[in-house]
């Protein structure tokens, strides 16, 4: 096993991995498993030498790049949950292996596991026993009361990531966490953007990008199936509240530098709820 460790020391990483061992993982993703540990998350992973999906990265150079500079954003103020080390098997074809990240504060700003139940789209996630009903009820009313303020330094910081050629996985919101103090993180940031790789002629307009990804805490369209398990008075709550973050997002979107027209190009796209 071939470890490299920038901000955790070996022996805690060890003691973590032994820790995995036996242990049921809390969270499950596309591709990999996450064990929560203390203060501390080990996610394993089968494509460590795969970099946006299809780049090859075999010697690791475009990924220890992206882990200082996450580290470096996160002691700037962005809410980057950084990357502490990784270990993974050298002779395995994509990279078999560990990742070790602190873990982000507060919960996912939506659980997809929970969320399947009203997404259009269905995902491999780990099932839930939550009751959704109630989970999409409450927990869209509790993220129409974040101050505004958090919604600003969310935009702001997704706007900074961008800049930085990191790409942001808005296609789960289980790829965000909140919390009351922390406000808005970000997780799963382990590639660039094309531009990076060479994949791409030109760098990406991060405002243009952000217009569309700066609604993921709303909820798009659900599905209709699954939406008839709510009431005509729960409906309305939803989209009422759903109605307050999207204000929320676009107001910050506005406050840093997003143009109406810029919005406008994304609603067209964007099937927002209400």
């Amino acid at each position: 096993m071939t470890e490299k460790y920038f901000y955790i020391e070996p022996e805690k990483a060890r003691e973590l991995l032994r820790q995995t061992q036996g242990m049921q993982p809390a969270k499950r993703g596309i591709d990999s498993h996450v064990f929560l540990i203390g203060e501390y998350a080990v996610l394993t992973t089968s494509r460590i030498k795969l970099r946006n999906v299809a780049t090859r990265d075999d010697d690791l150079a475009y990924f220890d790049e992206l882990i200082e500079t996450l580290m470096r954003l996160r002691e700037q103020g962005v809410a980057a949950v950084p990357i502490l080390g990784y270990c993974y098997d050298p002779d395995s074809e994509d990279g078999t292996g560990y990742i070790f990240q602190p873990r982000a504060k507060g919960e996912e700003l939506y659980d997809d596991a929970v969320m399947q139940a009203y997404k259009v789209r269905k995902s491999a996630y780990l099932s839930s026993d939550i009751d959704p009903k109630p989970y999409i009820l409450s927990r869209t009313h509790f993220i129409s009361r974040v101050p505004q303020e958090h919604f600003d330094k969310f935009i702001s910081d997704i706007l900074v990531l961008l800049d930085h050629d990191i790409l942001i996985d808005s296609n789960g919101k289980s790829n965000f966490f909140y919390d009351e103090k922390a406000g808005f993180q970000f997780i799963d940031l382990d590639s660039h953007t094309d531009y990076k790789y060479g994949l791409a002629a030109h760098r990406y307009d991060s405002k243009e990008i952000c217009a569309y990804n700066g609604f993921v805490p709303c909820h798009y369209a659900l599905d209709k199936k699954a939406l008839k398990r709510l009431g005509k008075q729960e409906l309305q709550q939803l989209a009422r509240d759903n109605g307050i973050i999207f204000e929320k997002c676009k107001a910050a979107m506005l406050r840093n530098g997003i143009s109406e027209e810029q919005l406008k190009k994304s609603l067209k796209t964007l099937k927002i709820l209400g």
